[in-house]
């Protein structure tokens, strides 16, 4: 696929990006900005679950390691009222997650991040 083609399909897309790494966010924000129009950051679990009920966001990227609640609670909290929005982990840590917490995302990517990967990726939640 295209990546002009990509970028009309994600453009309408609002999108919530969930990690505590500064120079990590500042480059997924800078990369997704050329393709989405709405983009929320968050750097823990608990600014990302406020981000989620005030936005609606319609994707989340979230990484594992973060203070105060990390990833896996985060996406835990999140399935116990949203069973639909497709969630994205992005990790250095794969091995965090067990077999069963592996069931709650739709896609694992490691780091450091293939962005035409990803971005394919979400194209398909479309």
């Amino acid at each position: 696929m295209a990546l002009n083609e990509i970028k009309s399909d994600l453009k309408n897309l609002n999108i919530l990006i969930v990690e505590d790494g500064k120079d990590i966010i500042n480059i997924m924000n800078r990369t997704f900005k050329m393709i989405v129009n709405q983009i929320s950051l968050a750097n823990d679990g608990d600014k990302a679950m406020e981000l989620y009920k005030t936005n609606n966001p319609d994707l989340i990227l979230t990484d594992l390691r973060m203070p105060h609640k990390d990833g896996v609670e985060f996406i835990k909290e999140l399935r116990k009222i949203d069973l639909e929005i497709p969630i994205i982990v992005i990790t250095a840590y794969e091995d965090d997650l067990k077999e069963e917490e592996k069931q709650l995302v739709n896609a694992i990517f490691p780091k450091p991040i293939n962005f035409i990967a990803l971005v394919n990726k979400m194209n398909e939640f479309l």
